[in-house]
């Protein structure tokens, strides 16, 4: 990606999320976007696991051993 349309990239998402950051912090931006697009990108990149869910779910529901039972 050019850094022309890197930039414009950048530029379009913050007005999307309606930030308006400082130009050194939208300098560091566009100098970072190449690295997080290609992180991003590669999180799809195993077709297997398009809709597994991640690992940072929390399931709050108790599962119990076998060979426990609660006290009725």
């Amino acid at each position: 990606m050019a850094e022309e349309e890197t930039q414009a990239t950048v530029q379009t998402l913050l007005a999307i999320a309606g930030l308006s950051p400082s130009p050194e912090e939208v300098a560091t931006l566009v100098d970072a976007y190449p690295t997080f697009k290609a992180g991003i990108e590669s999180l799809y990149a195993i077709p297997e696991a398009r809709y597994e869910s991640p690992a940072l779910i929390f399931d709050p529901t108790p599962v119990f051993a076998d060979w426990w039972a609660p006290l009725t």
